[in-house]
């Protein structure tokens, strides 16, 4: 009969070898979730981000329309008013070049309540404003006169810049100018 005895030899490293693998495995497996939540979130951010451009966009196309369409030609053809609450009422997001607003920091509500707050347009719920910065420009490198004989084409604008405000569910808001002509003859 054969006796064994192995027992004197075993100290239980395998155990401790176990429990820290477990432990690394664990710990890896919390910094994946980690990550993986922040791109969630980075992820919704910039949508909401793309959002809010898009309907930036969308607002100063409106205008653009607008001006094309010769509707905000008929509201206030000089842009000779101003919405400031003392003035009253008055064509709303229509200025002058020479307003001096500045449209990144323009307060957006539209109502202009707070004595120098300025009006803005709204259209589907995109904010936008216009303002006149030229008016009856000649068009660069443009000529009425062509070999010699007078032509009767248009060659002189007024030049608008629009600004749109567009804003997302979560509050991300997004600006959008650009420069508008439209021939003024």
């Amino acid at each position: 009969m054969a006796h064994f005895s192995g027992s004197r030899g075993q100290t239980g490293s395998t155990l401790v070898i176990s429990l820290a693998i477990l432990i690394i495995l664990m710990l890896l497996g919390v910094t994946s979730m980690t990550t993986s939540n922040t791109q969630y979130k980075l992820a919704g951010n910039l949508q909401f981000e793309d959002s809010a451009m898009n309907n930036a966009e969308a607002a100063a196309s409106a205008a653009e329309t607008a001006l094309a369409n010769g509707a905000v030609a008929l509201l206030d053809p000089g842009f000779t008013t101003v919405y400031v609450s003392a003035n009253g009422p008055v064509t709303p997001g229509l200025y002058p070049a020479s307003s001096g607003i500045d449209p990144l920091s323009l307060d957006w509500t539209g109502n202009g309540g707070n004595g120098n707050g300025y009006s803005v347009q709204v259209a589907g719920g995109q904010s936008y404003i216009i303002e006149l910065m030229s008016r009856n420009s000649r068009l660069l490198g443009s000529s009425q006169t062509i070999s010699d004989r007078s032509s009767s084409g248009c060659n002189q604008v007024n030049t608008y810049r629009i600004t749109g405000r567009g804003t997302s569910a979560r509050g991300a808001s997004k600006h959008v100018q650009s420069f508008y002509s439209v021939l003024s003859c």
